[in-house]
């Protein structure tokens, strides 16, 4: 019987719009009368996620979780300690600044593990895309000194244009990003993360401080920041505007996309029978 449905956000439970999905909705409903935990697992901090679910009926996260950053972080519904959290050392994310304010064309986003979130040399186009969803505090001038003490949990370089980043990935001096954990993300995104952080190891410990069997959980997402999770669940589902990497490693390909709301058909394939 599966317990858990872990998802990601945007582009999967989300619409292109940042939305939710009245399907969705009316499917995580019936989900919770089974008594089937819904989490969401998404790149962003605990308080962005929460913000974007704020028009979801209470009884859709009572009582659950949320995994944060990547799996970096997770936190019980209503408390803004997590109970799990990992943090990226200053000095590596000014590495990887100064890598950015060299290459000129990168932006950057900075996270705080309390939630905060800086951005840098960010295009109109990416203020446009983060408005509504996330806040972000633009920095201005070449410095991060004043958050030298401040407890970071990850960063992200922006570039709109992902076989671009992924040229990126592939060039970047090895030694910028030994030890970390890095995935792509938003057909935008080049996310760095501490060593051996990953959705799934955020749902393989969720699953633990629940005592659930992995192979009771389902994972849904929509890129290769959700593989990792998507492998790591009991079954793991994409959207239909998956990416293909992610679409080669799911178990259930749905015929709905992110704007359909594909949590019905999640409903209607595993959990409507149990």
């Amino acid at each position: 019987m599966y317990q858990i449905v872990a998802t990601d956000m945007d582009e999967t439970f989300l619409d292109f719009d940042h939305k939710i999905p009245r399907a969705n909705v009316d499917a995580i409903l019936r989900m919770r009368e089974q008594g089937v935990l819904f989490v969401p697992a998404s790149g962003r901090a605990y308080g962005s996620i929460m913000e974007s679910l704020a028009e979801l009926p209470a009884a859709c996260l009572d009582g659950s979780y949320v995994i944060s950053y990547n799996g970096g972080c997770i936190n019980r519904v209503g408390e803004n300690e997590p109970l799990v959290s990992t943090r990226m050392a200053y000095s590596t994310i000014l590495d990887l600044f100064d890598y950015a304010v060299d290459a000129g064309e990168l932006g950057m986003h900075i996270y705080a593990v309390d939630g905060r979130v800086w951005g840098w040399n960010l295009t109109d186009s990416e203020k446009e895309y983060l408005a509504g969803h996330m806040d972000i505090e633009l920095l201005e001038g070449d410095s991060i000194e004043f958050l030298r003490d401040v407890p970071l949990a990850k960063c992200l370089y922006v570039y709109e244009n992902l076989d671009l980043l992924h040229e990126l990935s592939l060039a970047i001096d090895p030694k910028l990003i030994e030890g970390l954990s890095t995935t792509f993300s938003s057909g935008r995104y080049y996310e760095f993360n501490p060593a051996g952080v990953d959705k799934g190891r955020g749902l393989r410990t969720l699953a633990d401080l629940l005592g659930v069997d992995l192979a009771n959980t389902i994972a849904c997402g929509d890129s290769a920041n959700d593989m990792a999770m998507i492998e790591a669940a009991g079954v793991g589902v994409v959207v239909s505007n998956a990416t293909p990497d992610a679409k080669a490693i799911a178990d259930y390909c749905a015929r709905s996309s992110c704007d359909e709301g594909v949590f019905a058909e999640v409903w209607e394939q595993f959990l409507a029978w149990q």
